[in-house]
């Protein structure tokens, strides 16, 4: 790929849930940006453009490589399950979950990048 142009994609199809499992994650979307560690996943809904980066470590550098899973849905969207028989302190509360921070950039220097956006609808990729 170029790399003098931001490359930025987003699913038409369905929901990506991505775990990473070996280095963290970097997740910029429109809705805002979050790391993502091993042992934690991210789900990305429908329509929303995203970036993925690997995760820069504690000296500042990042990895050279990342592995995970990613997992797609293609029909309605990730939901929290009920909590069921085991009550209000049981599985998958809300509050256990984060959201990405609100972020807004404002240099002058990405204001005239070339951005290419990938699009994945019907199995398949557009530029």
């Amino acid at each position: 790929r170029s790399t003098t142009a931001d490359w930025h994609t987003y699913n038409s199809d369905g929901d990506f849930l991505i775990v990473p499992q070996q280095s963290g994650l970097w997740i910029q979307t429109e809705i805002g940006r979050m790391a993502v560690s091993p042992r934690e996943f991210c789900v990305i809904p429908r329509g929303v453009v995203f970036t993925v980066n690997i995760l820069k470590t504690n000296e500042g550098e990042s990895e050279k490589f990342a592995r995970g899973y990613m997992l797609e849905i293609f029909r309605g969207h990730f939901q929290l399950p009920e909590l069921g028989p085991i009550g209000s302190n049981g599985l998958a509360n809300a509050r256990d979950f984060l959201h990405p921070t609100a972020h807004f950039e404002a240099d002058d220097a990405i204001k005239n990048t070339a951005c290419v956006i990938i699009n994945k609808f019907g199995q398949h990729l557009f530029a």
